[in-house]
Parts: structure tokens; sequence; C-alpha cells
């Protein structure tokens, strides 16, 4: 017992040690910023010791809620919905000949299938299930489930 208490031991202080990282990220950032405008930073890399090496990265976000972006997106869905009903007909035509395609294309497939078929290869794939179930086996391994303690 003394290897499984000692592994959720060390899973339980990684998960304490990553929400406070987590804490500090915003701070370690703004360092990070300060690093970087005092031009003593190569490439984006802020911090470079025998531990680690941190760079920083910009990723690129969006806000779905700015008012300009609302109100476009509903603009957007009116036109949509304006060309739906100008369009009804044409829309309906063209819906039952991509229909008609997509039945073409099924039975084209159902040919393609049967042409690659046959009873001996149908055998063949289940001996080799058969073989492939004979070699099943159990690996072991461990599921840690790290119970948060406060300090």
């Amino acid at each position: 017992m003394e290897h499984l208490k000692r592994i959720a031991e060390i899973r339980n202080k990684i998960e304490r040690l990553k929400v406070e990282a987590e804490a500090i990220e915003p701070d370690a950032i703004l360092e990070a910023f300060e690093i970087i405008e005092s031009k003593k930073a190569r490439k984006n890399v802020v911090f470079n010791d025998d531990n680690a090496k941190i760079v920083i990265q910009l990723r690129t976000r969006y806000d779905n809620e700015n008012l300009s972006v609302v109100r476009l997106n509903e603009d957007i869905s009116r036109e949509y919905d304006n060309l739906c009903r100008s369009n009804a007909t044409a829309i309906q035509n063209s819906q039952a000949y991509i229909n008609d395609l997509k039945e073409m294309l099924a039975e084209a497939e159902t040919k393609h299938e049967a042409l690659l078929s046959s009873p001996y290869l149908e055998n063949l794939e289940k001996q080799r299930a058969i073989a492939l179930n004979k070699t099943e086996h159990k690996v072991p391994a461990l599921a840690v489930y790290v119970h948060y303690l406060k300090s």
C-alpha cells in the first residue's frame, strides 16, 4: 500500500500546485510583458533556466457579445430568412434534386460493396476476428482520483 498511498499524495500535490499556478498566472503575464517592454526577451522567451523555458504567447480571441457583432449576426440571420422565403420554390427543387442524387449514390455504393464481397472473404474476416479474440489480454494501469485538500 505504500506505493499507492505515495502516488495518491503526489497526484494531490500536483492538483494543488496547478491551482496555485493558475492563481499567480495573471501576475506572471504582467511580469512577462514588463520583460518584453524592457527588451530583455529574445523571441518572446521571458524566462529560461534549468527548470523551464517560458514563452509569452498571444492567442487570438473574439468577443461575440460585442454590440456591433451581435447586430451583424442579427442582420445576417434576417437576410438568410429573407433569402429562404424569396427563393422557396427554387430551394425546394434543388433539395429534391439533391435527394435524387443521394439515392443514386446510395444505389451505386450498394453495388460497389456487392462487387467487393464474397462468402470466402466473409469467412476469412470471421476467422480473423476469432484469432484476434484469442489474443485478448489485460494490461494493468492505475486510475488515480485526486481529492483536492485545502491547505
